[in-house]
């Protein structure tokens, strides 16, 4: 039997690796907000969403309300062969040369275009506006993801120290037992069996190790920092104060980011249907500018031409028939609207209705937590008791083993449940517009 005993010596250095192993190279601690703060500088959604953003600003200019000013040259040579006749005689022209020069400088300036260019500076600063609220809702989404994947590490953690607590006891009820075997007080089978268990709460402790590095990737993924760094984290779960549902509701219907991209949009689309029907009216143009013109033909009867002056006046103009496409513009535009108007009712309904039903998940996960809270609390009291009476010889192995089980699927459950209220809790605020409060 003896050659089926794992050594006591050996499997200390093991377990003892295992249990220092993730002790080395410790990073300096992150709270939740060093770690948003830091994806929010470095994430690349964020920075993509925010220069998107710069581009709808950069759009917003006094443009459609000033004139254009263009400048012009030119110059044309021509070489003629031809005969003209008149009543003073016939010439001939022998491949004469003639050369025109010509600049200028013009202005056109819309005065009138059926409100057109104040329709079209307000679009603009609409798309502003919604450019603004996306990047506001890429901030609040980047917020609760890495929240979520730091109360992720929290939580493996949690089961790490408590898969940790299990692998020490069992060291113990192991050694134990080798003791007593080796005096004789016990038999060999209650050995080889602790030793079994030993085994599955060791792999079971590396597997929890792993899923919690397997954590710390993702939450540096979302960071954009070293995917391998790890321990840096050294928190709890806590929850806020219990949500009410109406101040949630209020405050969704005000502040959510979705409504109020919704909401943009319909005033967008009331400006492209005012846009359409300003093809309906006059547009008035002053134009204005400075010509040039010098033109030499030494084969004329005026050798050389040259001019140069001023010029002013304003044009009038409106379409009276383009074979209906202003009032299909007008008609598409009007159903644009009535879209755009439909959508932003199904986000409301949506959000409403996501609203309900996260609400409804908080308050029962609110109920569970307190359950676990004490069951995890019960069933480490109960380990330890367990324990001493296993020591003491009035706790048979295998009796003892269901205890281990009963504390791991405990704190479990705990964990989980701490969780998920928080993702819920999270999720609530989000929705209400209060993540970035």
């Amino acid at each position: 039997m003896g050659k089926y005993i794992f050594n006591s010596i050996g499997w200390g250095l093991v377990a003892g690796f295992l249990l220092l192993g993730m002790d080395c190279g410790a990073q300096t601690v992150l709270t939740l907000d060093s770690c948003i703060q830091r994806a929010l500088e470095a994430n690349y959604s964020i920075q993509i969403v925010r220069n998107q953003q710069l581009q709808a600003e950069n759009n917003v200019t006094a443009g459609p309300f000033l004139p254009t000013v263009t400048l012009n040259a030119s110059q044309d040579q021509t070489i003629s062969n031809g005969k003209v006749e008149s009543m003073n005689g016939t010439r001939e022209q022998d491949w004469s040369r003639s050369n025109s020069l010509s600049a200028g400088v013009a202005l056109n300036w819309t005065l009138f275009d059926g409100l057109e260019m104040f329709m079209t500076r307000s679009r603009y600063e609409e798309l502003r506006s919604i450019g603004e609220l996306n990047t506001k809702a890429a901030i609040e989404n980047l917020i609760v993801e890495v929240a979520s994947c730091y109360y992720e590490v929290v939580r493996q953690q949690s089961k790490v120290d408590a898969a940790r607590h299990t692998l020490e006891l069992s060291m113990a009820r192991y050694k134990e037992a080798h003791d007593k075997y080796v005096i004789g007080s016990m038999s060999g089978l209650e050995a080889l069996q602790a030793k079994l268990d030993l085994n599955a709460d060791s792999s079971s402790y590396m597997q929890e190790q792993q899923a919690l590095k397997s954590a710390y990737i993702a939450l540096n993924a979302v960071m954009n920092t070293d995917l391998h760094q790890h321990e840096y984290v050294q928190d709890s779960i806590v929850l806020r104060e219990p949500l009410v549902y109406r101040r949630l509701h209020d405050s969704m219907m005000e502040y959510n980011t979705t409504l109020l991209i919704g909401r943009r949009d319909c005033k967008v689309s009331e400006m492209d249907m005012k846009i359409a029907r300003a093809a309906l009216f006059p547009r008035l143009d002053f134009d204005g500018g400075y010509n040039i013109r010098r033109t030499k033909a030494p084969s004329d009867v005026t050798s050389l031409s040259r001019s140069n002056g001023p010029y002013w006046g304003f044009s009038l103009s409106m379409n009276i028939f383009n074979r209906l496409d202003t009032r299909r513009n007008i008609r598409n535009a009007k159903l644009d609207l009535e879209n755009t108007e439909l959508s932003y009712e199904e986000a409301e309904l949506q959000v409403k209705s996501d609203l309900a039903q996260l609400y409804n998940t908080y308050t029962n996960n609110l109920l569970l937590v307190n359950f676990e809270k004490d069951n995890a609390r019960i069933a480490y009291e109960n380990l330890d008791a367990a324990l001493l009476k296993y020591k003491l010889g009035e706790l048979a192995g295998i009796e003892f083993r269901e205890f281990q089980r009963s504390y791991i699927d405990a704190v479990d459950r705990e964990v989980s449940a701490l969780y998920d209220t928080k993702i819920a809790e999270l999720s609530l605020l989000l929705i209400s517009g209060q993540i970035i409060k």
